[in-house]
């Protein structure tokens, strides 16, 4: 339930409780005073005073017209004052001008009320104390020639002026009682999760996001709660992956130091041994001066390598995609490496997928740096083979529902089963195959998974000991260049 309906239900229960307590109060205090209040036979009361009256008031006007003499009497005047008087109502009479026969309630009122009521025309409602009543007069004429009047006051309130104040005061409660209630209940439910979020704060400012925000209601507040547990997810993540950065950051400095140190050692020395005339032939300081450029072009190309991987690591590297035929560009792209690779005797053969042509969307400059690490990774495998063994490196193409999945398998000796999950590790080397003496960075693979991801595909390995490894990546068919940045970035929030 949301805050909005809550405040208004509040308001409205404000406005109906308290009546609802004061008839509750009503109930309970009417057997109280039973038989002088009657607060739920207000209709009955009525009726009854009406016909009592009625009747008292019929006799006055009989008596008035027929035998005025008896208001000479006073047993009989008293009498119908008596009778008037049980249900708070009054009877006066006047003789010259002069009041004769008034209730004894109206006697001790103020003269200012007696003449307020002599005043009076029939029918005006007066107010006499804090009660109202209504009043009807009639002269007449008694026997002797004398006028006579008299006044009748009607009072048809069938509660008493003394329980007025009491149901004020219980009405006064009720309200007071609702309103505490409601606002106790009220801001419960809204105090009690604002303090759990400001303590969810306070633990966020001390640094500490090692807890669970639990929202308990789904109104605003519940909202709340949960987009804060998801911004303190989402914090925790990226601190996170700050510090994993750092670590790698670390680590990655670290093994550049080794990397860049292997060859500029071996160039000091071979610079060392030109200068101290160790190279004391020309075919010497030509080997020498070779091996120089070698290992200088070893750190060129890690450099290079370095240098994309931190764009590809901190997703800084800028994508070209474009619809094309990788079917062709396969074709284009093998034919280039043919020619080399048979020259070193490595077989690269393609097979294309079933149904050609075959559309993805792609960078077609980064696809090339894919493949020709993978390739490249594969050669320095099969440099170890012995003499006579078949080099052969397979490119195959496999239509799938939603994507394309390119196999690129080779004959080489293979990878062990401890190092075959890390190959697509930065730095990462396994025995021989992958040393810094076969010319490997350790970053080929590395960059493979980096751009492979980037195009929102995958990457994986298999390999058996001794018969060959085969790498295999993924790439999504072709759609709009807006619609594979999507994916992207959801592959890389993911």
């Amino acid at each position: 339930m949301s805050i909005r309906v809550k405040l208004k239900l509040t308001l409205l229960a404000m406005v109906i409780v308290p009546q609802l307590l004061l008839i509750i109060v009503a109930l309970l205090v009417t057997p109280i005073f039973q038989g002088k209040v009657h607060v739920f036979k207000t209709y009955e009361v009525n009726q009854e005073l009406l016909l009592h009256l009625s009747e008292v008031t019929g006799e006055v006007k009989y008596v008035a017209s027929h035998d005025p003499d008896r208001f000479k009497e006073p047993e009989y005047v008293q009498s119908v004052m008596n009778r008037f008087e049980q249900w708070n109502s009054g009877f006066i009479l006047t003789e010259g001008g002069e009041v004769t026969a008034s209730p004894n309630w109206l006697a001790d009122t103020a003269k200012q009320t007696e003449s307020t009521v002599s005043k009076a025309q029939s029918a005006d409602n007066i107010k006499i104390g804090a009660e109202n009543y209504s009043i009807h007069k009639e002269t007449f004429t008694y026997s002797d020639g004398s006028a006579g009047e008299y006044t009748l006051l009607y009072n048809y309130e069938p509660i008493p002026v003394y329980m007025r104040p009491l149901i004020f005061i219980a009405l006064l409660i009720s309200i007071g009682v609702t309103h505490f209630v409601l606002s106790y209940l009220v801001s419960r439910s809204l105090i009690r999760p604002l303090d759990e979020l400001k303590g969810a704060v306070e633990q966020i400012k001390d640094g500490n996001l090692n807890f669970v925000v639990k929202p308990t209601s789904n109104d605003e507040i519940g909202q709340l709660g949960t987009a804060f547990e998801d911004m303190r997810s989402r914090l925790k993540t990226s601190i996170d992956q700050s510090l994993q950065y750092e670590e790698n950051r670390k680590e990655l400095i670290s093994n550049i130091s080794h990397d860049l140190k292997t060859p500029i050692t071996a160039i000091k020395g071979y610079v060392e041994g030109i200068l101290d005339g160790v190279a004391n032939t020309e075919e010497k300081r030509e080997k020498y001066i070779r091996t120089i450029y070698s290992k200088a072009s070893e750190m060129d190309k890690l450099i290079d390598e370095l240098f994309l991987f931190s764009k590809l690591d901190l997703n800084k590297e800028t994508y070209d995609f474009q619809s094309f035929d990788l079917h062709r560009y396969l074709s284009d792209y093998m034919e280039e490496r043919q020619f080399d690779m048979e020259k070193s005797g490595v077989i690269l053969e393609f097979v294309p997928a079933a149904n050609v042509p075959v559309h993805v969307t792609a960078d077609r400059e980064k696809l090339s740096r894919v493949l020709s690490n993978i390739i490249d990774n594969s050669l320095k495998y099969m440099k170890v083979l012995p003499a006579g063994r078949e080099k052969r490196v397979t490119v195959s193409l496999k239509e799938k529902e939603d994507c394309v999945k390119v196999e690129i398998q080779d004959t080489g000796p293979g990878i062990n089963k401890q190092a075959l999950p890390h190959i697509f590790d930065r730095f990462y080397r396994a025995e021989q195959s992958r040393s810094s003496a076969n010319g490997g960075s350790g970053l080929g693979l590395a960059i493979v998974k980096h751009i492979v991801e980037g195009h929102g595909g995958t990457a994986e390995a298999a390999s058996i000991e001794g018969q060959g490894s085969k790498i295999a990546f993924t790439l999504p068919k072709s759609m709009s260049k807006e619609a594979t940045v999507k994916k992207v970035e959801e592959n890389f929030d993911h």
